[in-house]
């Protein structure tokens, strides 16, 4: 009886104590589940706000940028805020320090109204080229009898070609004749028409531009005074070369003025080559110097220089589009502006003519006479040279002026220029061609252009 009250006591025991678990286990998911609960209302709230918080961000973002561009816009400027404007290429690498630091790195492009001409027909002129002997027969005035006129007015009409107004008169109708061209809005910084911009050539001596833009690193107005000894391996290039000259006898000693606009006026290989050695002390470490420029203004995937003459090599090349953003950064400063612009300019250098080798004017590449001493009362004479470009072009009718130029000619390069031009309307352009059919084309072709193209 005992053991079975103590069973039945033993049961009861067992009961509660499982009824207490499954009490205090209910508690326990209760609270578990409140705190599940809570927390995940906190995640909530938290998601909650934060979407809020970005969703009031953007709005502030997108009406500061709103702003911005309605600002930019009226401004007259680029239609992106001005954060989102990319340097040209490599342009990113220019020293602060650097006197081109706060000037601007040219990037043209091409927009939907930019005209895209058809490559240039070059069998057109074969019968004409034939009938001349290949010689330019222009006159200065380029009226009638011209083989280059002739050939030019009986091209046929292209659309998006340039044609002048007056079809009959030679003087004012043209075709662009030049293979390569591009012109360039320097205001927008976009592209106003193309004819092969992107083709890599040889730019013939248009690479002087790069050689005078890549010397203002090293000189000043402060030392334009200095002076620098001609040696017989720079005469002796230009000779075996046959390069253009400022025609500075071997040992003369000429400043750094002369160097400067004598690689630009007469296109002197004598001036450039010294020019070079001035501010590198031989021309392998200025050329690296040059491609370096070239590197910083964003141009080194088609544009590489081996020399400072323009000399032909298959490794010295640009484009058209190269060549005008490097005469668009030079210009900008005043003293290659005025090197640039110049028409004529006097040597501080002078020589005697008894130092010519028995004649009495100076030639391109000529070797003085070692030693020579000069003859009794004879006069010193200095070199005038000019900007043969800018001298024939400006009296061309056009609506603004010719600003700034430079030639160049190689038989693979045929002949080119690359000109800055400033419009009556206070509009800023640069144009660039290669491979016109004599130097008179390649003037007629840059008349044409600002003519035909530009307000």
């Amino acid at each position: 009886m005992s053991d079975d009250f103590n069973r039945m006591s033993q049961k009861k025991i067992n009961k509660m104590k499982r009824r207490r678990k499954v009490f205090i286990l209910r508690i326990l998911s209760v609270f578990i589940t409140l705190i599940l609960v809570t927390i995940l209302g906190i995640i909530f709230f938290k998601i909650m706000f934060d979407k809020k918080e970005r969703d009031k961000k953007a709005v502030e973002e997108k009406t500061t940028a709103a702003a911005t561009t309605e600002e930019v816009a009226s401004s007259g400027q680029a239609e992106i805020a001005e954060e989102e404007i990319e340097p040209n290429g490599d342009a990113a690498l220019i020293d602060e320090d650097s006197w081109m630091a706060g000037k601007t790195i040219y990037n043209p492009v091409a927009t939907d109204s930019t005209i895209h001409l058809p490559k240039a027909d070059l069998e057109a002129f074969d019968q004409v080229i034939s009938d001349s002997a290949g010689h330019d027969t222009s006159s200065e005035d380029a009226g009638g009898g011209s083989a280059w006129d002739t050939v030019t007015l009986q091209l046929d009409n292209v659309e998006g070609s340039i044609n002048i107004t007056e079809p009959g008169n030679p003087t004012k109708t043209q075709q662009l004749t030049s293979t390569y061209m591009i012109l360039v809005d320097l205001d927008s910084d976009t592209i106003v028409a193309e004819r092969d911009c992107e083709k890599v050539v040889s730019p013939a001596s248009m690479t002087k531009v790069l050689t005078v833009l890549t010397a203002r690193d090293f000189i000043d107005e402060s030392n334009l005074d200095d002076t620098f000894v001609i040696n017989t391996d720079i005469t002796e290039y230009c000779r075996i070369n046959n390069c253009s000259a400022v025609g500075f006898l071997p040992n003369a000693e000429v400043t750094v003025r002369d160097l400067l606009y004598g690689t630009i006026l007469p296109s002197g290989a004598d001036a450039a080559m010294g020019l070079a050695e001035y501010c590198c002390g031989d021309q392998e470490t200025f050329v690296n110097a040059m491609n370096e420029k070239v590197k910083q203004l964003g141009l080194s995937e088609t544009a590489h220089f081996t020399n400072v003459v323009g000399i032909y090599d298959e490794e010295l090349h640009c484009t058209m589009k190269d060549m005008a953003v490097i005469l668009g950064v030079a210009v900008q400063d005043d003293l290659l502006r005025d090197v640039l612009s110049l028409r004529t300019y006097t040597t501080d250098y002078s020589y005697y003519p008894s130092e010519v080798n028995g004649t009495t004017e100076q030639a391109e590449g000529a070797e003085g006479a070692e030693g020579a001493e000069p003859a009794p009362d004879e006069e010193a004479v200095s070199i005038e040279v000019s900007n043969w470009f800018l001298r024939k072009i400006e009296d061309k009718p056009m609506h603004g002026n010719v600003v700034a130029a430079k030639t160049g000619f190689v038989d693979e390069a045929g002949c080119c220029a690359v000109s800055y031009y400033e419009a009556d309307n206070g509009k800023r352009y640069v144009c660039c061609t290669g491979n016109a059919f004599s130097s008179w084309r390649a003037i007629y072709d840059h008349v044409g252009v600002y003519r035909s193209l530009t307000p």
